[in-house]
């Protein structure tokens, strides 16, 4: 294993797609770390699948871990000291290892063809083994490899495998072991120069002095090759830390078929990066014998270890997050909230030009208690911004038995000329109330369901003196004329 050394970790997702939720969970961890060791978090994008990156996945990756809250000191928008930090760029140093590998006899050439390859397996399944390469390219003359080459095959590179038991401590699983002879020399670059995955993070990680290899349990499969490919290139192994899978609540694994899988679609439906951060360091680790649950990531920086990451699956409970959604919105200043309810309230169509960020800021606040996500924003607010259905009967209802027409025309006199604001508001209607002498209950009622539409409402003289005197007045007029 490596001695101490200052950490290094990375992060190295594929630009297929954006920043998963996955991804986020195990670059939470590693800024995590390099936060309380002071060490070095490294951002680098693993694109050799050619076929499938784009730039546009890979901005949205960033977008996605910035949104976190996270950041990295080297990578391909930073630089750093072992730049390039994408692999495409790369090529030139798998080559070269490779080329090493081959001299020393760790790795050879071969000359397989896909169809070969199927048809032994085909054979192996059959006759009920466990399918793996044969070894049949393992020792071929010098004349048998220039005959293959000058027919025009394109040989892909394997490295030789060495029989018996390996195996790694994992820092949150402990030991783990396997037996390589079930294994099989397996393909290290294929015959157009791409290096295969196991491969290309082996020589990265050395390269960047990567000092601990973080990721989730479905990669343990890949350790073993890469344990014998250090071994074959005589390089000192990193320390290695598998978190649990994420799966779904039905126990399935995380599918965008099943629901959102990439934090930019938890952004656009208005969970708060808080709120992420903190539901994504509970799937995998605890923070012991406390009952808390929200934390932030300061407090998390505190609190995390790999000793308190469990092995165990973690389920994506959607619930949970909603609970923590809410909770955090309730935690956030007005004028903060205010300002991340503004994008969803202009994509609904409710505030189109400039908004004063005072009235806004009073409106948030009404809507502060209601709110699980903030997309609920336009639902729960669109009273102050559009004009509500007229309760009519409801109203006719409410004031069965008097002049209902007098009284809501009382209401309207009393708002016309009061001071407006909140306590003055309240201050005069509850005045009314009593001259009127109506009960309390079907006065209020009447004047929610004229303010709002509805009996169900944020507290009535806030909501009034948001609304504003002239949409009051209008409202007003509208319900006199109709009643």
């Amino acid at each position: 294993m490596t001695s101490a050394k200052p950490v290094r970790v990375r992060i190295a997702p594929s630009p297929t797609g954006d920043a998963h939720v996955g991804t986020g969970r195990t670059a939470l961890y590693d800024y995590l770390f390099v936060r309380q060791t002071g060490g070095t978090f490294i951002m680098r994008i693993d694109d050799t699948d050619l076929a499938r990156n784009t730039a546009h996945a890979e901005a949205g990756v960033y977008q996605g871990l910035h949104w976190l809250g996270l950041d990295w000191t080297e990578g391909p928008d930073k630089g750093g000291p072992h730049a390039p930090y994408r692999q495409s760029e790369r090529l030139p140093l798998y080559h070269r290892y490779a080329e090493q590998l081959l001299t020393t006899g760790h790795a050879y050439h071969c000359f397989c063809t896909a169809e070969e390859l199927e048809a032994e397996r085909a054979l192996q399944t059959a006759s009920k083994e466990d399918p793996r390469y044969s070894g049949k390219c393992r020792d071929l003359s010098a004349s048998a490899k220039e005959a293959l080459t000058a027919s025009g095959k394109i040989p892909t590179v394997r490295l030789r495998v060495k029989g018996g038991v390996i195996g790694f401590n994992d820092l949150v699983r402990g030991r783990i072991e396997t037996d390589t002879s079930l294994m099989g020399d397996f393909i290290i670059v294929k015959s157009n120069g791409i290096p295969v995955y196991n491969y290309a993070t082996v020589v990265d990680d050395y390269l960047m002095e990567i000092t601990h290899v973080t990721r989730a349990a479905e990669h343990i499969v890949n350790t073993f090759p890469q344990l014998l490919i250090y071994d074959s290139l005589g390089w000192p192994t990193p320390h290695f830390a598998h978190f649990s899978t994420m799966l779904n609540e039905d126990k399935s694994k995380l599918s965008k078929r099943k629901g959102a899988t990439y934090i930019g679609q938890y952004a656009e439906m208005g969970y708060l990066p808080e709120a992420m951060v903190n539901f994504l360091a509970f799937l995998g680790w605890s923070p012991g014998q406390s009952d808390e649950e929200m934390y932030t990531l300061d407090e998390l920086v505190e609190k995390f270890s790999f000793a308190r990451c469990t092995p165990s699956n973690a389920i994506f409970d959607v619930k949970k997050l909603d609970w923590l959604n809410a909770k955090w919105i309730r935690r956030l200043a007005p004028a903060d909230l205010a300002v991340r309810v503004l994008p969803f309230l202009r994509k609904a169509g409710l505030v189109e030009n400039e908004v004063d960020l005072g009235w806004l800021t009073r409106m948030t606040t009404l809507i502060q208690e209601r709110m699980v996500r903030l997309d609920d924003a336009p639902t729960v607010a669109s009273i102050f911004f559009r004009e509500p259905t007229p309760a009519v009967e409801e109203i006719r209802a409410m004031l069965a038995g008097v002049d209902g027409k007098a009284i809501l025309a009382a209401v309207a006199t009393t708002l016309a000329s009061v001071t407006w604001a909140e306590a003055d508001i309240e201050t005069a209607l509850r005045k009314l109330q009593a001259d009127l002498g109506l009960s309390t209950k079907i006065f209020f009622m009447t004047l929610r369901l004229a303010a709002t539409g509805s009996k169900v409402s944020p507290p009535l003289f806030a909501s009034i003196e948001v609304i504003g005197r002239e949409r009051m007045l209008k409202r007003l007029a509208g319900l006199i004329s109709a009643t």
